[in-house]
């Protein structure tokens, strides 16, 4: 329920009050999305994306949907693409190109606010803006030079217009609302699960009065994302062939909770603590929306509520039964359900008062954020592990004529990203396998063509860098199986050297 009304003068000191706060919370969310943004690794995906965009839009376009094998070359929409191609005129250096998604991070922060604001009060609205600023799950991804931030930002947006649409019914704001719901689909094909778990809503709680303007919006967000849509067949068909992402079972459902919350990697002493945390948290907010009390004190926001736990949950799990037939479980693209958490959240413990011995059990919950952003922030291991201290050591150690491999995608992009003058090549990943995801047209677009075997990379060479990960090696043993191309490597040169940079393996090959 929305605040009560309360005289001018008062209602204005508070909402000034409230106006500074707001402030102050974007000013703490956008200090927390700059800490060691430029110093942290660039990974693959980051990579792929600056040295894609940097490419003409002619050539973007021709990477993504150029047919291979009946399936288009990439799966993304190109809206984000297209985005950091113009932004990057600015400069190409991790801070520049990861610049615009902490940018939309606070701008979502703010959003957090309106949309709180708008269906449950102001203090709830706050409430949630504080912990969505504060949240690592959503720093994260704010500090990431992809397209997971502007789609959370869109998403949002659409919200709030379906939220605005419903309490006032201006055509205005379904406009807007099918506006921003197309332009989310062109950042994301994911992003389909807001409007689905909008519907999903109206038919759920039988707000039959807005279905006919509803349905009209619908119609919009179809014609503005045809253009598109048409394409989307083969891109699913490049899903079908070559998806990294397994299938999910209860793990992920609980895996996803312990994201929103205090997101992943943490360090593995602080995993006990976080998942039982993440429980908690998760029970006390489901216990305290539904206690009778609070349901009878609550009826005017019902509707809200329902509302935002059914952004929470329809879209986790209806990406889960999807991913029952063919996985696409990915978890940085429910960041939105991450949000709504937070204000069902908010709502929970701002409307219940729970018990001063259930707020002292909980008493923990901000230092463990404290030290999983802490960790986050310095972590530097796979996939991001310190590939500029090991290019330091290759141009030193590096003679006339060495040849410097790859064992995959993941190490040499960030590697060529760093160092660009530094002769370097890849072996690509094995032709129909679930990480087969670097298609040919993709690869000649962006100039960087892999080697089909690690004997095509090294030649007649007398001295070989192999540059793996050991999360390589590791995967390669619990399936039974070696590294081809480091077996290949050991059978054809004598192993003189290894070089550890954290989980980032620098072997040193030379022919007998």
């Amino acid at each position: 329920m929305k605040d009560a009304p309360m005289p001018g003068q008062c209602r204005a000191s508070l909402g000034g009050t409230r106006s500074w706060l707001l402030v102050l919370i974007l000013l703490l969310g956008f200090s927390l999305r700059l800490v060691r943004l430029d110093a942290r690794e660039m990974w693959y995906d980051e990579v792929f994306a600056v040295l894609y965009a940097e490419k003409d839009l002619g050539s973007i376009v021709q990477g993504t949907v150029t047919p291979v094998e009946g399936a288009a070359a990439d799966i993304h929409p190109l809206l984000y693409y297209f985005f950091l191609h113009g932004w990057l005129e600015l400069g190409q250096s991790p801070f520049v190109a990861r610049f615009p998604s902490v940018v939309f991070g606070v701008l979502s922060v703010s959003l957090v606010y309106l949309l709180g604001r708008e269906l449950l009060g102001a203090r709830i609205g706050l409430l949630a803006s504080v912990m969505t600023a504060v949240s690592p799950f959503h720093i994260w991804y704010s500090e990431e030079a992809r397209m997971y931030s502007l789609l959370c930002l869109i998403s949002l947006l659409s919200i709030y217009f379906f939220v605005k649409a419903c309490q006032e019914g201006k055509w205005s704001h379904w406009m807007a609302f099918a506006f921003s719901s197309s332009l989310s689909l062109y950042v994301h094909n994911l992003a389909f699960l807001i409007p689905f778990s909008l519907i999903v809503f109206a038919l759920a709680t039988r707000r039959w009065n807005i279905f006919p303007r509803l349905l009209a919006a619908y119609v919009v967000i179809s014609l503005l994302f045809l253009p598109w849509l048409v394409l989307v067949p083969g891109q699913f068909a490049k899903v079908q062939q070559a998806y990294w992402v397994a299938k999910p079972g209860l793990s992920e459902l609980v895996r996803t909770l312990l994201v929103f919350t205090f997101n992943l990697p943490v360090p593995n002493w602080l995993l006990p603590l976080v998942l039982f945390y993440s429980m908690l948290l998760l029970t006390l907010t489901l216990y305290l929306a539904f206690r009778p009390s609070i349901r009878r004190a609550a009826n005017g926001s019902r509707w809200a509520m329902g509302l935002i736990l059914s952004l929470f949950l329809v879209p986790v799990l209806t990406m889960f039964v999807i991913s029952q037939i063919k996985s696409v479980y990915i978890e940085r693209a429910l960041i939105v359900c991450a949000l709504a958490y937070y204000m069902a959240m908010a709502h929970s413990f701002l409307k219940s008062r729970p018990p001063r011995l259930v707020l002292l059990s909980l008493l923990p919950v901000p230092l463990l954020l404290a030290v999983s952003l802490g960790y986050q922030y310095t972590y530097s291991f796979f996939p991001r592990s310190p590939f500029r201290d090991a290019n330091a050591y290759l141009r030193e150690h590096r003679q006339p004529g060495d040849v410097i491999v790859h064992g995959n995608k993941l190490s040499f992009f960030p590697s060529h990203y760093y160092d660009r003058s530094l002769p370097q090549a890849y072996v690509g990943d094995a032709p129909g396998s679930p990480t087969d995801t670097l298609a040919l047209p993709t690869q000649q677009v962006l100039g960087l063509i892999a080697q089909p075997h690690v004997s095509h990379a090294t030649g007649d060479a007398q001295r070989v860098w192999f540059v793996v990960f050991q999360r390589t090696l590791d995967e390669a043993t619990e399936l039974g199986l070696e590294d081809e191309s480091k077996t290949w490597l050991d059978s054809q040169y004598s192993l003189t050297n290894v070089e550890a940079f954290n989980d980032l393996l620098v072997y040193l090959y030379e022919a007998p």
